[in-house]
């Protein structure tokens, strides 16, 4: 297998849907292990769960960072250099013997984790056009899904079998294929007859175009609002199931699966419906879902009613829509910004991510219990996000009545 021949087609598929796994994988894979990493290490829950804000801090900025790099120097140099340095940022956090020092290197490891979306996007608008891009993508998507339905479940079996620093020993492997992968198997295509020699900070600006929009704002608002609502669960779940209701590292994966598996449900309905109705409605029936089910998630925290049962089945459902707004507000976004596309895209993933590391934080200042302070946060994200969507609707509506108004004019002057 050479790079010429991985340029196009399956092969190419699977390389971007395993590089675009990174985050997830460093994610949901490492969920089991952070009580036990926490009883090791003598820290708090709240202490343990910063090593998800970190790395989600580190993985916002390299979505700004990668992408612009690149544009300009090429896809495949920018993929090496993040592959390796996840993969040392992985060798020091399975050698981490303090919190300071692994939440130092779980920061370089999102860093380096960074890069996949951003170029994998822009490998496969390099490489395709029009629908047949868009279908590229969602097989990316597929390939990507599969990373956090069975991460937890592996994660598990791992600590079980090898602690919480058999994890990171496990992405370091992950790292070395990959990078093996990009070196021999993967053609560059962003060569320099492609590049259009602009400095950098010519593809830096165009955020502060995206940013200066009240538009552009609604849509990462709305978005990156409801990923804050998902990184709050993310970061509190496995104490809430494993600390507060006893369930088993090995059991923890399968309740975390089940919610995956929502938000596989919620993009496969989305898909089917899109063309019917826009974007626009689903993503408001998605942010209001979302919000009415951390409202009731928070009530069942707050009473202890239905006990587990009254925290799974409204995380199933909040977690399952904010699937269906995140892939409606990247879509509105694109389409609302098509010259400025690759710029949106890393923006976004910046506000994804950013506002995830933040939530992720906020959960362990609330200081109530665990699944209290995780509903709280869910509902005060769910609840921003709801608004955002909102404006994003009745924007449309005054849209498409200024558009009524200008043709019934345009009838009456004829």
């Amino acid at each position: 297998m050479t790079r010429a021949t991985i340029n196009g087609g399956l092969g190419l598929i699977l390389i971007l849907g395993l590089l675009t796994a990174f985050g997830p994988m460093s994610i949901d894979f490492y969920l089991p292990g952070l009580p036990a990493l926490a009883d090791e290490l003598g820290v708090s829950a709240a202490s343990a769960q910063q090593s998800l804000s970190v790395f989600f801090i580190g993985l916002a900025a390299g979505q700004l960072i990668y992408g612009p790099f690149s544009d300009r120097f090429g896809r495949r140099p920018v993929l090496a250099f993040s592959i390796v340095l996840y993969l040392v940022a992985s060798l020091v956090c399975a050698a981490a013997d303090s919190l300071p020092m692994l939440l130092a290197a779980r920061g370089l490891q999102g860093l380096g984790a960074g890069a996949g979306p951003v170029v994998s996007r822009a490998i496969i608008r390099d490489t395709y056009r029009g629908s047949q891009a868009a279908r590229i993508l969602s097989f990316v998507i597929l390939v990507m899904a599969v990373a956090p339905l069975l991460a937890p479940l592996v994660g598990g079996q791992i600590v079980a079998g090898l602690g919480w620093r058999g994890i990171f020993w496990v992405l370091a492997g992950f790292a070395a294929v990959c990078l093996v992968t990009v070196g021999t198997a993967l053609a560059e295509t962003n060569g320099r007859e492609h590049r259009d020699g602009a400095p950098l900070a010519a593809h830096f600006a165009a955020y502060g175009v995206l940013l200066r929009d009240r538009r552009s704002l609604a849509f990462l608002i709305c978005g990156g609002m409801a990923f804050g609502a998902l990184f709050a669960y993310v970061s509190s779940s496995s104490f809430i199931y494993i600390d507060v209701y006893g369930v088993s590292p090995r059991a923890f994966g399968f309740y975390f699966a089940a919610n995956v598996v929502g938000l596989v449900l919620a993009n496969l309905v989305n898909s089917q419906l899109v063309a019917r109705f826009g974007y626009h409605r689903l993503l408001a029936v998605g942010s209001t879902v979302t919000f009415a089910s951390s409202v009731v998630l928070l009530l069942d925290s707050l009473t202890g009613f239905g006990g587990l049962a009254g925290i799974a089945l409204p995380l199933f459902f909040a977690v399952g829509m904010v699937g269906l707004v995140g892939a409606n507000t990247v879509a509105g976004l694109l389409d609302a910004y098509p010259n400025n596309a690759g710029a949106a895209s890393a923006l976004f993933g910046f506000f994804q991510f950013g506002l995830g590391a933040l939530a992720g934080g906020m959960v362990g200042a609330v200081g109530l219990s665990p699944a209290v302070d995780m509903a709280v946060v869910m509902v005060l994200c769910a609840a921003v996000s709801f608004t955002a969507g909102r404006r994003l609707l009745a924007g449309e509506a005054r849209e498409r009545s200024r558009g009524g108004e200008t043709a019934a004019r345009c009838s009456e002057a004829a």
